[in-house]
């Protein structure tokens, strides 16, 4: 176990981001998929280590727009069914985001990824 030096922003759906999902799958036409089900849907983002809330703040408000895309890509590749507009106020109304100031890596081996 070791703190990592890094921040985490995990961006979760909220209401209009899981109504839209209904639309877009037959499972969630069933009542499968709520709000408290697609929490563990969401995505985290480690960042530079930020010392100030606001660098991080203003981080997301640069990068709300791919982050929603993502998410949104993550789901559907049918950018047509994508909402309009995707803007920062859309953003903040379809996902939650929080703040992590302190990451722990909890695994023993090392950290693998891939470039997107």
């Amino acid at each position: 176990m070791r703190v990592i030096n890094r921040t985490a922003v995990s961006i979760t759906g909220a209401q209009p981001y899981v109504d839209w999902t209904r639309q877009h799958d037959a499972a969630a036409d069933r009542g499968m998929l709520t709000v408290a089900r697609a929490r563990p849907y969401g995505t985290a983002y480690l960042l530079p280590e930020f010392e100030l809330e606001e660098d991080v703040q203003e981080w997301v408000e640069d990068n709300a727009l791919w982050m929603f895309e993502f998410q949104l890509s993550a789901w559907t590749d049918d950018e047509a069914a994508w909402p309009q507009p995707r803007d920062l106020k859309t953003f903040h109304e379809w996902f939650r985001v929080e703040i992590h100031s302190v990451v722990v890596d909890m695994a023993d081996d090392d950290i693998e990824g891939e470039e997107l």
